[in-house]
């Protein structure tokens, strides 16, 4: 009887697509570069086309072999009546934020226009097998490209999708660009979203097309785990932004700060929201145990040695700092009403899901309080969850998010999955 033969799968030569890379920190970009090594690794041919200001490199490094090709022209290129016409578009989006038909149009073909139009030039001729892009103006510009023969265009979600496709403070807020995102959507062969649960938001037929492509998380070993300590530290971790909510997590430090006087809450990020959240710190007298430590490059020791991680977020299409601190074993609490983050903690098992109540602000400021008191005075509690953390992340292991990846890679050119 002859063995079966597995022979290796051809090498795929894939463009991924985003509109802005540049010093950017964010959560998409670092897994799109992420992705990208992590394919060009196993020996597919990958490139990224972003299409913005020149003169700053990808805030994440890229491996050797990954090309970075940015689409648009250097400014020294572009003649003085486009610039004109530049800052006049700009004069009126700052004026109109949703401007009036036919200047809808105008204005939008002038602000995107270029993107997809050099777009389709460049994958016209680089032949690539597979385009996927990340974020809805990037995927705009792929749906409205008029494909190559035979490539297979993938739209990669990094959000909550009503968010991003129904939110008007998301992206452009004009009703055009709204239906501009959706048409560039059902123009693609396949969408990935991240989680099992944003599948459902989706009409029948583009439903068919979705596939599950969740973040990969790296797994930290045992053995670093068990040789740090836990310290009397509450960390909340992420862009300090309205969305992320820290502002209640204050508010319940507040009601839990004479019981705990020897634990800390240390706020990790940057954002809009910096100097509003100073402000209520010092409001409510709590400036030496309410610490807004910035940004930090070492955030992986803090999730180490921290007691909590208290993610409050009205929503998240990936809780990021969630599944870091269940990889490092340290108990998440979250609400249970927050998509992105419900679906990530076991609650009672890895986590804490905190109940809002009936929904007003007080009610959830209350409620997060009670549920950290809770936790905060049982140690017993918190090492149970957190050995739970670890292994539940298993399954988001680097290598198995890339071997999803490839799965999709090779389904056939513009067959639906």
């Amino acid at each position: 009887m002859r063995e079966s033969v597995i022979l290796p799968r051809p090498r795929r030569k894939i463009c991924f697509v985003i509109d802005k890379l540049a010093g950017r920190s964010g959560g998409a970009e670092r897994i799109l570069i992420g992705t990208a090594n992590g394919l060009a690794a196993r020996g597919h041919e990958v490139q990224i086309l972003t299409h913005e200001p020149r003169g700053i490199p990808p805030f994440y490094p890229l491996a050797p072999g990954v090309i970075h090709t940015n689409l648009r022209r250097p400014k020294a290129v572009r003649n003085r009546i486009r610039r004109k016409i530049d800052a006049i578009r700009d004069s009126l989006h700052a004026r109109y934020k949703t401007p009036p038909f036919p200047a809808d149009h105008l204005l939008w073909t002038s602000k995107y226009g270029a993107f997809w139009r050099r777009l389709e030039t460049h994958l016209a001729a680089h032949q690539p097998d597979v385009a996927i892009a990340f974020l809805p103006p990037a995927i705009t510009a792929l749906g409205r490209a008029r494909p190559s023969p035979g490539l297979r265009r993938i739209a990669s979600l990094h959000n909550v999708p009503e968010q991003d496709y129904r939110n008007p403070a998301r992206w452009d807020p004009s009703p055009l660009d709204r239906a501009r995102r959706w048409a560039g959507l059902e123009a693609c062969d396949a969408v990935t979203v991240l989680l099992p649960e944003f599948r459902q938001w989706f009409p029948e037929e583009l439903r068919r097309r979705i596939s599950i492509m969740p973040n990969p998380v790296p797994p930290v070993p045992s053995s670093r785990i068990r040789s740090h300590g836990r310290d009397r530290t509450v960390l909340s971790v992420g862009r300090l932004a309205p969305v992320k909510r820290q502002d209640l997590l204050i508010d319940a430090w507040a009601e839990l700060v004479e019981r705990f006087p020897d634990w800390t809450l240390k706020i990790f990020g940057i954002g809009p929201d910096q100097e509003k959240l100073a402000a209520r710190v010092r409001e409510l007298g709590l400036e030496d145990k309410v610490l807004l430590m910035g940004h930090t490059d070492a955030i992986g020791e803090e999730y180490l040695t921290a007691g909590i991680l208290c993610h409050p977020a009205e929503y998240e299409g990936w809780g990021l700092a969630v599944t870091e601190a269940l990889a490092a074993g340290l108990v998440p609490v979250g609400f249970a009403d927050c998509p992105g983050v419900n679906q990530l903690i076991e609650d009672g098992r890895t986590g804490v899901l905190v109940d809002p109540g009936p929904g007003s602000r007080e009610a959830r400021v209350h409620a997060l309080a009670e549920a950290l008191c809770d936790l905060m005075a049982d140690p017993e509690r918190r090492t149970r969850l957190g050995m739970a953390g670890p292994a539940s992340m298993c399954d988001f292991a680097p290598d198995r998010v890339i071997d999803l990846w490839e799965d999709l890679l090779y389904t056939e050119a513009g067959a639906r999955p």
